[in-house]
């Protein structure tokens, strides 16, 4: 979720935020945060009491939108539902569509992408940001799509596979994909077109003729 600025604090947040993805949490200075905001040290105090509340209030502000984020696209699958009927009788060209708007949301969500660079640099320091970094971009992915998958097969769009399954090689290349772009923004159109693929590729595979 892109968050917008109501003022220093949020301004400390942002640049915080931006400066822990680029140099690691522990390269970074309470100065150097302030410095970028264009003011003092006592001042950024005057919000946060250290280093550490700041990086605190960055998750918590991040776990806020990632919640929000998770209620707007909750789908009601059950029988009969109006998304149940869409989820069947979605198109390829629909499914390509979809996935290409899940795929630049992500790369495109300024705060969202900041945080994930964070995630990405410190996992390997702070076990917390590991289990959030697979939680989000791994995790909760899969069980959503396996629902989608549960519904597919028993409606006999899809072939009677394992739902879990499926989900995993569906949404696999597009936590790659995601990945590649993260580190090289030049690979988006590439991208876009192996999504395409992908979903041809899977349907041929999966989908009952």
């Amino acid at each position: 979720m892109a968050r917008k600025d109501k003022g220093t604090k949020d301004l400390f947040l942002q640049k915080a935020l931006e400066l822990f993805a680029e140099r690691g949490y522990k390269a970074v200075s309470v100065a150097q945060i302030a410095a970028e905001v264009g003011c003092t040290a006592p001042a950024l105090y005057k919000h946060y009491q250290s280093k550490k509340d700041l990086f605190d209030a960055i998750l918590e502000a991040s776990n806020k939108g990632y919640e929000e984020s998770m209620e707007k696209v909750h789908v009601n699958y059950d029988k009969h539902s109006e998304e149940r009927e869409s989820l069947i009788g979605m198109t390829e060209k629909e499914q390509v569509d979809t996935l290409k708007n899940l795929f630049l949301h992500t790369l495109t969500d300024e705060w969202a992408k900041a945080f994930r660079k964070l995630l990405m640099v410190e996992q390997f320091h702070m076990p917390e940001l590991a289990e959030i970094y697979n939680e989000r971009y791994v995790y909760a992915q899969i069980r959503r799509h396996e629902v989608l998958f549960k519904v597919l097969i028993e409606e006999g769009v899809v072939r009677e596979a394992d739902p879990g399954a499926l989900a995993v090689t569906y949404i696999s290349p597009i936590i790659v994909l995601i990945g590649v772009c993260d580190r090289d923004a030049s690979k988006i159109d590439w991208a876009l077109e192996t999504i395409e693929k992908h979903v041809k590729e899977f349907n041929r595979a999966y989908r009952m003729k």
